[in-house]
């Protein structure tokens, strides 16, 4: 069997609520408090639940794509779990329907290509909530030959929330809004459960708060808009998944806007984020996570500078460790690379995700050094390595 080919079409990643928030708050709480004002108190913003996933797209020709590889149309699952919602999913009517709306020219659209989450986990109460299976769309890329800017212009008169992408200009990302829920809904297309439209940031903070808390929920999904960036998607995950940079991050900036002199409402915001973040008494995943964390940095000596450029901690290797497990959710399971004999290369493929995640989480790894590399592949094939050893899974509920 032929090695499954990787694809262009991969989703921008999305940034940290609490590592945007609190960077953005330090910016601007000397000289542009309205902004703040604005961003937290009074524009409207789009919230949804943040699922515990993997994500897959489809475009309109019928390919499905994993996060780097293409999935075959003979596949009938990903993660153990049935394929058959992904594959009813008209995408093409999707389309059709979308640039009507937007009143754009078919002849400059390449493709179009819906982005969803895949709930092949049994995680929180999905079992109960009979959603593992779900395909619930989050975005959609419509790839453009020319004039990527004019059809922007176009999509955001429309209605609808879009930024033209980091990583490829003629590729204009459609995030999450109330008008694009309501074209994808029209094509009998689910969607992630609302979870605040038309309030603002910290009513939605509010509304949430106690199933955060609780860590009933994996998280929050915000669309939101600032008059210098445009619109952005940034996710908030609960105090059970393992993010300490953003974590510490958020906690500094709730001190910092306490000891200012602003608007109430802004101090319970950041006051209700450190809140869920420290107070774990009911969040039984929350202090399991902290327990382990615990035992892990009481090991902790002075670090250690790697190849002359990087300290890397017990807690940037605790990092690396979650990293694995959570990366492995980009791929299928490892019983399909055994079989078609690619453990080589899942485990290179791994390495690149883990990477990537470790720097997503810590920017002090953006430029990483070959000894860090070799560190991350190390762990991954032992890990790889673990598992196979037993049944080739992951703990796919959570415990």
């Amino acid at each position: 069997m032929s090695e499954p080919q990787k694809h262009g079409y991969r989703w921008d990643h999305t940034e940290n609520a609490l590592t945007f928030w609190s960077m953005f708050v330090t910016k601007n709480i000397g000289n542009h408090r309205e902004r703040i004002y604005d961003l937290f108190l009074e524009r409207p913003c789009f919230a949804t639940e943040k699922y515990d996933g993997t994500n897959i797209a489809k475009d309109d020709g019928g390919q499905i794509y994993s996060r780097r590889l293409l999935i075959g149309e003979e596949q009938e699952e990903f993660m153990e779990t049935n394929l058959k919602k992904v594959k009813e999913a008209n995408v093409l009517e999707l389309r059709n329907k979308f640039l009507e709306c937007a009143e754009l020219d078919t002849s400059n659209i390449i493709k179009f290509v819906s982005y969803g989450e895949f709930l092949c986990n049994k995680y929180y109460d999905y079992m109960t909530r009979s959603v593992v299976g779900d395909w619930k769309v989050f975005g959609a890329i419509i790839e453009v030959k020319q004039k990527p800017e004019e059809s922007l212009e176009k999509i955001l008169k429309a209605g609808f929330a879009a930024c033209i992408k980091s990583s490829n200009k003629h590729h204009i990302q459609i995030l999450l809004n109330e008008k694009f829920v309501e074209v994808v809904k029209s094509v009998d297309i689910d969607v992630p459960d609302y979870k605040g439209n038309n309030q603002s940031v910290s009513e939605v903070i509010a509304k949430n708060k106690d199933d955060m808390k609780k860590g009933k929920i994996e998280g929050l999904i915000f669309t939101i808009y600032d008059f210098e960036f445009g619109y952005k998607v940034v996710k908030w995950k609960g105090a059970q998944e393992y993010q300490p940079i953003a974590n510490e991050k958020a906690e500094e900036a709730n001190v910092l806007v306490q000891k200012e002199d602003v608007k109430e409402e802004l101090k319970t915001v950041f006051a209700s984020v450190a809140e869920i973040i420290t107070d774990l008494s009911e969040n039984k995943k929350a202090q399991q996570k902290a327990k382990k964390s615990k035992k892990i940095q009481d090991k902790e000596k002075q670090p250690r500078l790697t190849a002359g450029k990087k300290y890397m901690t017990n807690k940037d290797k605790e990092l690396i460790q979650d990293g694995i497990i959570h990366s492995q959710k980009n791929f299928d399971t490892l019983q399909i690379y055994e079989k078609r004999g690619e453990i080589d290369e899942y485990n290179e493929n791994l390495v690149k995700e883990v990477a990537k995640h470790l720097a997503e989480e810590n920017p002090n790894f953006e430029d990483m050094d070959e000894n860090i590399l070799s560190f991350i592949r190390h762990k991954v094939k032992a890990v790889v390595k673990s598992q196979l050893a037993g049944d080739g899974k992951f703990d796919k509920t959570g415990n």
